[in-house]
Order: C-alpha cells, then structure tokens, then sequence
C-alpha cells in the first residue's frame, strides 16, 4: 500500500501528463483520508483550475493557506500559486496580497509582485498595481524597478508628488540609468541641472533637448535655448514641436524671417495643427504680410473654432488690411484671449450697441495700454454727432458720458471733453461708476465698430487734447533752428525688439538735419544724453518732469516742440491726439492700426509715417526724416 507521499506524487505525474480525472480521484482518496491536508488540497485546487473550475480551485487553495498560516517555513509557493487563482478571477487586491506574502517568505519573488503590477498598469488599473509595488518597495527598498513602475501608477491616479518621489530615490539607486533620467528630466518642474545630467547619459534623445530649450527659453536665454532646440532637430529633423519651438525663441530675438520659415516646416509636418497654424499667422504678421497672416488664422480656426488667439490674429490682419467693417466685428473676440479676457465683464451695465439710452447715461471705459486710450477716446466727440446706421441719431439722445480712464489722461480728457463726466481709474471702484442712471456701458475699443465702418468713417476724427498752456514752457530757438522732441523706445516685451529705434542713430539722423532736440522718451535717458554730448550732439533733458506718470506735463512739453519724431509708443499717440505734428518711425511689421503702404494715419491727421522697407532697416527711414526736415527747414 502507497504511503501518502507515495499517494501525492502519483497523483501530481497523472495531473501532470493530463490524466486529469484520474489525477482527481487520487487526491480525493488521500483528502479522505487526511481531511485538510495542505499539499493535497494545494494541487488539487490547481487542478480543478485547469479543469477550468476557478472558484472551486481557488477555495481548496485559500483552504491549504489557512491551514498552513503561522507555521515557520511558510510555503511561497502555495502563496504564489494562490495568488494567480485569484488574478485569474479578477480578485486583484486579494492577489496582491498573496504575491506579497510569497515574497515576504521569499524575497526573489519580489519580482512577481513587480510583474503583477505591469499587468494590472497595462489594463488600466493603477490602484492594484500601486498595492503590489508598495508591497514590493517595502520588502525591496533598495530595488530601482519597482519604484520606477509604481511612480507611474501614481502618477495615474494623480498622486503626482509621491511618484516624484519614488522617481528620484530610483534615480539614486541608479544614477547611470539613461532611461530613468530622462523621464525625470521630462517632468514640468526639472531643473537644468537634471536635464544636463540627463542629456550626459543619452545625448541622442531629442526630447530632452527640447525640454531644455523650453526650460532656458522660459528664463530669457534665447540663444542657448536656440541651441538646445537645434541639436533636437539634429536628432529628429521630423519633429514638428521642435520647429514651432524654435520658431517662438526665433521671434524672441527678433528674427521673424527666421521664426515662420521654421513654423512653415512646422506646419508641413503637422498640417492639421491648429496651434501651429496660429503661430504661423503670427508670424507672418510679424514679418508684415497681413494677407498671409489673414490666411493662416483662418486655417488655425477652421481646425480650432473656439482658438482664442487665432481670432484675435484674424482680426488684426483684417483691421491692417483696412477692411473695417469686418475688422471691428472679428475684433470683438479680442475678450476670450489674453490680456482682454482679464477685464472681460468689468461692469454690470448692458453692453451699449448704438440704440437711445432713454435720457440714461453712457460709460465708455478705458482698455489696453495709454496710447490705445488715447487713440479711442478720439471718438468720444462723434456719440453727440451721430450713431451707427441703424440709429443715425440716436446718440443725441444720450442724457451723458462718463469716460473711466488710466488716471494719468484723466486731466487731460477733463479739459479736452467738458461734456464728459472723466473718472480716473483706481485700485478701487469708483462708486460713481455704478450709478443707477448709467443705462449702458461700452469697452472704448468697441467705439470703432459702431462709428467707423469704413475709411470715410475716420475723416470725422479731429484732435481732442490740448496742452495746459501755464504748463507750456518757453522755448528758445538758435537762427530758426527746429525744436524736435524725441522718443525711442517702448517696454513693450513682444514688439519693443522690434520697435525700438538707437538712440545715437534717430539723434545724429536729426542733428544732421540742423535740428535742436528735446527728450520725450520716458525713463532715465541720461547717460544717452550724455554719450551723445560726447559727440558734440546736444539734447535737452527737461528736469522736474516725469515723462512717464506725468502725461499732462508731457503734453504741454510736445505743444512747446515744433515736430515730434517718435517710434510707435504712448508719446505717438498723445502727439496725434494732440493735433501736433508728429512723424512716426514704423518697423517693416508695424501694429494693425498703422495699415499697410501709406504714410498718413486715418486716426491723426499730424501724423507723417516714415516705414522700415526691410526687418532692421532704420537707416532708409532715418534717412527719409533727415531730407524731409532739410525740406522744411532749410
């Protein structure tokens, strides 16, 4: 007669060779005879489940854990086993468990744990691999695998701290891990020093480089930013986000040949990108070609209807384009994108669209920067002359105006508008700005669209402002020598590259013209002044004035000057709104109000505008106000 071990072994070759039922009958007859013993209902539960009898199986297993749990040795096997059972009928947490006792009993089994949990990650479900690894980490702490794998289920179920964590103990257990370092250095919040860590294991990934250029390009250093996004081109010649992230570090340095023949490349690789598209509309208008800005804002919208940036591109290019009726309409989705979305719904009143207010009053309130303001306010004297064309007089009707306004212009819109009631704008509201007779309220860059409809529009405009004359200051000519007033420069931090004009060249362009010349440029101009002294070119620096915060000052200094000649900035457009002769030095890609190909403005009649032929080019403008001026003054 068989002993039992005997028994067991016959029983495992039959179950073995798929003798199954025969297999069964030997394992019933040693459970009979020893009811719960461990080894018997361990392969007979594994039977039973290749019989395809997972339940009963699993429950015969469960029942040999029970029986053997607490002893010493422990048996990983039946833990394992038990383990798999349970995977297989989707009881997960169960399984992670049971894989967490066998490596408990023995710590090579670790890595079943570790396979569980790519299992449970590839079907989309972190939570029983995060269990597993935990598990795994605690039993292995000094194991990289397992907390690199678990890092990514945390990150999917949004415990994105912890995964960094568990990322850069791995890194620490690893540091030569090519693999691991770069998905560190791909993390939104990594320094350069990671990523140069990085890039020294696997110089080859283009990622990483892109990472870095991202990472420099967010820190102003557009030239080694450039460099990190050419050698991922290097790399990956076909990556369409490393040619639009060129491109933007392109514009940057004011390069914007350069930056939309990249996003052409771009666009190329991923035609269908609405983003992309985008940045080539405006690159194309930085490169000042409206028409073909026009046409790529509409191919972004038509991916993107909803792209708030690309409205805002297709609007500009039309008001450049002079098509204003259809300008002024697209201009009005400039309140979903960036900076007009902040001040979208300022105040509660409804939004004015031309129609009789009924004896209410009307608040007209300042937007953008101060000369976008002052060139607004210009239509403010048309509300008490006529209306749009559905309401020719209805604007006469209007029982009063109230003008809310950056408080530097308030004393100068108080004397030029004496039927407008000003309101300087404050870190507080006015309280006179919710008055219950305010029957509508109107943003003043939407003015246009119900008044300037078409070219023949603007020839109602007229100059507004007029100078204090106490403030004026006596101005002494030499021999009928012109007084010039001079201003260079703008913070504007996407045109100012673009805009700003050298000093030294705007000032021996005028000197050569036989003109005396004042400061108007805001800041400290001093150690300009000074060079140019140097030189033997003489500038007046009026002290006492703040040519930035007091406007009503820098008036009454550009009525005492005979011309103005100044780069597109507030100075441009007080000098306009002034009425006061102003010659205005434009770049090749000028801001949509200046239109394109003409040298007068339909907003100020002073103005004479004096364009760039070429990116760059101030010398043949310069030149053009040099033999003008001689012209004029000879």
């Amino acid at each position: 007669m068989a002993t039992l071990q005997e028994a067991l072994l016959i029983a495992f070759d039959l179950q073995r060779e798929g003798c199954f039922a025969e297999a069964d009958s030997v394992y019933g007859q040693i459970l009979d005879a020893v009811p719960g013993h461990p080894p018997a209902l361990h392969l007979r539960g594994l039977l039973l489940a290749q019989c395809g009898r997972l339940e009963e199986g699993c429950a015969l297993v469960e029942q040999a854990v029970a029986a053997v749990d607490g002893q010493a040795e422990g048996q990983p096997d039946l833990h394992a086993n038990h383990a798999n059972l349970l995977e297989a009928l989707g009881r997960f947490g169960a399984a992670a468990e049971a894989l967490a006792r066998a490596a408990a009993l023995d710590p090579e089994r670790v890595a079943l744990l570790n396979n569980f949990a790519l299992r449970r990650l590839a079907a989309g479900d972190p939570a029983a691999a995060e269990q597993a690894l935990r598990a795994a980490v605690d039993l292995q702490p000094g194991l990289a695998d397992p907390r690199i794998n678990r890092a990514q289920a945390l990150d999917a179920l949004g415990r994105t701290d912890e995964a960094l964590t568990q990322r850069r103990i791995a890194a620490l257990l690893t540091p030569d891990d090519a693999g691991l370092l770069g998905a560190l250095a791909l993390r939104p919040d990594v320094g350069e020093g990671e990523l140069c860590r990085a890039l020294r294991l696997d110089p080859e990934r283009a990622a990483l480089w892109n990472r870095l250029g991202a990472w420099r390009k967010d820190r102003g250093a557009l030239s080694s930013a450039r460099n990190a996004y050419e050698r991922g081109l290097a790399l990956a010649p076909a990556d369409a986000a490393l040619w639009n992230n060129r491109a933007n570090v392109r514009k940057g340095q004011g390069d914007p040949g350069g930056a939309r023949d990249a996003l052409r490349r771009a666009a190329a690789l991923q035609p269908e990108s609405a983003a992309i598209r985008n940045n080539l509309a405006d690159a194309h208008a930085l490169c000042g070609d409206p028409e073909a800005a026009l046409a790529e804002a509409e191919a972004a919208l038509a991916r993107d209807p909803a792209l708030a940036d690309a409205r805002l591109a297709r609007a500009s290019a039309l008001l450049a384009l002079g098509r204003f009726a259809e300008g002024w309409d697209a201009w009005e989705d400039r309140w979903t994108a960036e900076p007009w979305c902040r001040t979208a719904g300022r105040f509660p009143q409804p939004l004015w669209s031309g129609q009789p207010l009924g004896g209410g009053r009307l608040l007209v309130w300042g937007e953008q920067g101060v000369g976008d303001e002052l060139m607004f306010a210009t239509l403010l004297p048309l509300l008490t002359q006529s209306s749009t064309e559905e309401a020719q007089s209805s604007t006469t009707t209007l029982a009063g105006c109230l003008l809310e306004c950056d408080a530097r212009l308030a004393p100068l819109f108080a004397r030029a508008l004496p039927g407008v009631e000003v309101v300087p704008r404050g870190p507080r509201p006015d309280p006179r700005l919710s008055a219950p007779d305010i029957a509508a309220q109107i943003p003043s860059g939407s003015l246009p669209r119900l008044l300037l409809r078409s070219e023949e529009d603007f020839r109602r405009l007229r100059p507004i402002l007029s100078a204090d004359p106490a403030r004026t200051p006596a101005v002494r000519r030499r021999c009928g020598r012109p007084l010039v007033g001079i201003a260079w420069h703008t913070t504007n931090p996407k045109w100012g590259r673009l805009r700003n004009v050298p000093p030294a060249d705007l000032a021996r362009a005028l000197h050569a013209a036989g003109a005396d010349m004042v400061v108007l440029q805001y800041g400290d101009c001093a150690g300009e002044v000074a060079a140019l002294a140097a030189e033997g070119i003489a500038i007046a620096l009026p002290p006492g004035l703040d040519r930035k915060d007091d406007l009503d000052g820098l008036a009454a200094q550009i009525a005492a000057t005979d011309l103005v000649v100044t780069i597109d900035n507030a100075t441009a457009h007080l000098a306009g709104a002034l009425g006061h002769p102003v010659w205005l030095l434009l770049s090749h890609a000028p801001d949509w109000r200046w239109l394109v190909g003409r040298d007068d403005s339909p907003w100020y009649p002073s103005a004479r505008l004096f364009r760039q032929p070429a990116a760059g080019d101030w010398r043949t403008p310069l030149d053009a106000v040099t033999d003008r001026l001689r012209a004029l003054f000879p």
